[in-house]
Order: structure tokens, then C-alpha cells, then sequence
């Protein structure tokens, strides 16, 4: 990982470290019907008893929905601030800093939800390719990234700066499948301020 990077990175943690709060606060009322869409069609794909690997549980709303589904989740996140409140909830979670750590595994699905945005291209190819290590054959990578062209750092929704990297469905496939995806669904939303892209992908055979 380049300097740039790393401070894209740790500049954009240290901000949901700071105002984890807001975020949270944020979050709570924020889910769109078609995001709850996007995660019902994930469930549709999994097997049963599926294992899943979540990158950026953040308020730990997904894992209970597909905790309520059957699928057994491993949260993770890259700010102690989200793993600390998800433990102090009674939920097991860890650290893990997405460009830095493996991811271990096996698992049947990796989801990110507003994780993989954050990255920049080269970060992105890097986290595409540990995530096909880190599931079984044919297992699943399930993401949101904002739709659009370009990079930029804001200070919207928790006063703090964070980078964002955004994308088009074409180089979104492009660089899914040149690190071991093929993609099954790239929807593209609105969002509420925002266009989005959900994304479900399988991972090809080695």
C-alpha cells in the first residue's frame, strides 16, 4: 500500500473512531427499502447454516438480520470504537483493519456493506483478492460501494473527514473479475443523497 493509502485509511478510521456516535445515531434511521432487498436476495444465494465474514460491522444491524436468517457471522471492524460496542452488546467481534489483515476463513460469504468505498483502486484490487481466499469454492462476495467517477474526501454525515472512492458498474466488474469474481448482480440505487451500487459476486473456480 502506497503512503497515500495508508493515510486515506487511517485518516478516514481515526474519524468513525472520533464520531462513532454520530454514525450510529445516523444509521439508525437510515435503511432503505431496497438495501433491505439487497440483503434478503444474499440470504436467497447462501446455503444453509452459511458462514459469514463481515467487514465493517459498524452498529451490527446486517449481522442481526442475518443472524435471523441462520447464517452464523464473524463481526469485524477496523474501528475499536464500533468493536467495542458491539462486545459491550453481548456480541463477539474483532479488530481488523481491511487493507492490513487476512482474513482468514474458510466462509462461505464475505459482506461489506459502505466498507469497500473508502479504498482506492489499488487497495481495492488487494482487498478483492484476500476476500477469494478467505471463502470456499464458489463462495460469495456481497458489497456497496457509491456509484460515480473519481475520488474525494467530505466531512457530510459525521463532521469528520473520510475518502471515498466511486464507481462505475463497468470498472466495478472490470476489477472483479481480474482478481478472481464473477460478478452475479450489480444493482444500481439511489440512495438518499447518493447513487449506490450493491454487488454480489462468486468466486471462480482457482
Amino acid at each position: 500500500m502506497n503512503d497515500e493509502g495508508r493515510l486515506n485509511v487511517s485518516v478516514t478510521l481515526a474519524s468513525y473512531e472520533e464520531r462513532a456516535e454520530a454514525y450510529l445515531q445516523d444509521s439508525a434511521s437510515s435503511s432503505l427499502a431496497a438495501y433491505e432487498e439487497f440483503l434478503r436476495g444474499v440470504v436467497t444465494l447462501l446455503p444453509a447454516h452459511a458462514q459469514m465474514l463481515e467487514l465493517g460491522s459498524g452498529p451490527g444491524h446486517d449481522a442481526l438480520f442475518f443472524e435471523a436468517n441462520g447464517v452464523a457471522v464473524q463481526r469485524t471492524d477496523g474501528a475499536p470504537a464500533f468493536v467495542d460496542r458491539l462486545r459491550a452488546s453481548g456480541h463477539q467481534a474483532d479488530l481488523l483493519e481491511v487493507t492490513t489483515a487476512e482474513f482468514g476463513g474458510p466462509f462461505d460469504i464475505v459482506f461489506a456493506n459502505a466498507v469497500l468505498l473508502h479504498l482506492t483502486v489499488h487497495q481495492l484490487d488487494d482487498v478483492l483478492t484476500k476476500a477469494a481466499r478467505a471463502v470456499r469454492p464458489k463462495g460469495l462476495l456481497a458489497f456497496t460501494v457509491k456509484e460515480g467517477e473519481g475520488e474525494a474526501w467530505t466531512t457530510a454525515k459525521i463532521g469528520k473527514p473520510r475518502y471515498f472512492t466511486y464507481w462505475s458498474e463497468a470498472a466495478i466488474r472490470t476489477h472483479l473479475t481480474g482478481n478472481g469474481w464473477e460478478p452475479l448482480s450489480i444493482k444500481h440505487e439511489r440512495g438518499r443523497t447518493e447513487p449506490w451500487l450493491f454487488v454480489v459476486c462468486r468466486r471462480n473456480p482457482p
